[in-house]
C-alpha cells in the first residue's frame, strides 16, 4: 500500500471508528437497500482523492534542494518531462548530494548567473561521481586545453564532462586522424564546436562523404572549411547540397572560391536566392574576382540588407524590398 493509500486509510479509519455495542445496535446494510428521497438529499459524497502529483513545483514548500535549485534558476518544469529523472532529484540531500558539485562547476568556470541554464540541461551531472568530474578536467588540461576553454566547451556543450577519459580521448583521436589535422587545429576545432565530442559521429561521417563525393571538394579544401566554419561538419545534408547546387551550379561560382568563402553555407539559402536574384535584375550579379565590379560571396552573405543595397547593389533599401514583391 503506498502512502497514499495509507493516509487515506487512516483517515478513513478514525472517521468511520465505532464501538463494538454501537455495531451491534446498527442494522444490517445491504447495497440493493432502497433509499428514500429525504436520506438521499442527505447523503454528502466524499471529495475525491487528490491525483498523484506529476509536477516537482508541488514538492517545492517541501523539500530544501529543490527551492535552492529554484533560487539558482534551475526550470523544474523541463526537468520533470522526464519523471524518473525527478524521482532521483526529490532524493537528493543539498549539503551531501548537490553543494559539491555546485563548488566543482563554479571552479571549472561556470557563472552564477549560468549555473541555472546548464543544470535545467545537464541535471544528470548530480548523478556522476564527484572524483570523475574532476578526473575528466584533469585529463583536457593535460591535452593543453587552457582554464578559459575548458570553461566555454562546458558552457557551450553541458553534457561534455558526463563522458569517461576513454570516450573524449576517442574523440579527440577520431577528428585529428580523420581530418588529418595538427594537435592544435583539433583542439581549436573542439573549443569551437565541442558538441563534436558529445553528439553522434555519424553526421559528421555523413557530411565528410558528401563534402568529397557529391560535392566534389578536395581534402584539403575540407579542412580548410571546416575549420574556419566547424558547424559545416554537424549541418543538414540537403541544407549543404541545395545552397551548394545553388551557389555553384546557378551562380556559377567555381569550387575554390567557394572555399574562401565557407561562410555561404552558414547561410539561409533564400537570402543568397533574394540577393543574387537582386543583383541579377541590376544587372551587378558579377563573382569573377577577375571582373571589374566582383561580388565576394563574403559581401554577398554577412552584411545587412542597407550595406548589401547602398554599397553593393547601388540601390535603396525600398527599391530591393520592391523587387522582392515580385518573386
Amino acid at each position: 500500500m503506498n502512502e497514499q493509500s495509507q493516509a487515506t486509510q487512516k483517515i478513513l479509519n478514525f472517521d468511520c471508528e465505532l464501538s463494538l455495542e454501537e455495531l451491534d445496535n446498527e442494522p444490517p446494510l445491504s447495497p440493493l437497500q432502497p433509499v428514500s428521497e429525504e436520506e438521499a438529499v442527505q447523503i454528502i459524497a466524499d471529495p475525491p482523492l487528490p491525483p498523484v502529483s506529476f509536477t516537482l513545483q508541488d514538492y517545492v514548500d517541501h523539500s530544501e534542494t529543490l527551492q535552492k535549485l529554484v533560487l539558482l534558476g534551475v526550470d523544474l518544469s523541463k526537468i520533470e518531462k522526464h519523471p524518473d529523472a525527478a524521482n532521483l532529484l526529490l532524493r537528493l540531500d543539498f549539503e551531501k548530494d548537490i553543494k559539491q558539485v555546485l563548488l566543482f562547476l563554479k571552479d571549472v568556470g561556470i557563472k552564477d548567473n549560468q549555473l541555472g541554464t546548464f543544470l535545467t540541461k545537464n541535471y544528470a551531472i548530480f548523478f556522476e561521481d564527484l572524483e570523475n568530474l574532476k578526473t575528466r578536467v584533469a585529463y583536457l588540461q593535460s591535452k593543453n586545453f587552457s582554464k578559459t576553454d575548458i570553461t566555454q566547451m562546458v558552457k557551450n556543450a553541458p553534457f561534455l564532462l558526463n563522458f569517461s577519459v576513454e570516450r573524449l580521448d576517442n574523440r579527440l583521436g577520431f577528428f585529428q586522424k580523420e581530418l588529418e589535422l595538427s594537435v592544435k587545429k583539433t583542439r581549436d576545432l573542439v573549443v569551437r564546436l565541442p558538441r563534436l565530442l558529445t553528439g553522434s559521429l555519424e553526421p559528421v561521417k555523413e557530411n565528410m562523404k558528401v563534402y568529397r563525393l557529391e560535392l566534389g571538394f578536395k581534402h584539403n579544401e575540407i579542412q580548410h572549411m571546416i575549420t574556419k566554419i566547424p558547424k559545416m561538419l554537424t549541418a543538414n545534408k540537403r541544407k549543404l547540397t541545395e545552397t551548394f547546387d545553388y551557389v555553384h551550379n546557378v551562380m556559377s561560382i567555381p569550387h575554390h572560391l567557394i572555399v574562401r568563402f565557407p561562410q555561404v553555407f552558414n547561410t539561409r539559402l533564400f537570402k543568397i536566392k533574394e540577393r543574387h536574384l537582386f543583383l541579377t535584375y541590376l544587372g551587378r550579379a558579377e563573382y569573377n574576382p577577375a571582373k571589374p565590379n566582383y561580388i565576394s560571396l563574403d559581401k554577398l552573405v554577412s552584411v545587412p540588407d542597407e550595406i548589401f543595397c547602398e554599397e553593393i547593389a547601388n540601390a535603396s533599401v525600398q527599391d530591393f524590398e520592391k523587387f522582392l514583391k515580385t518573386l
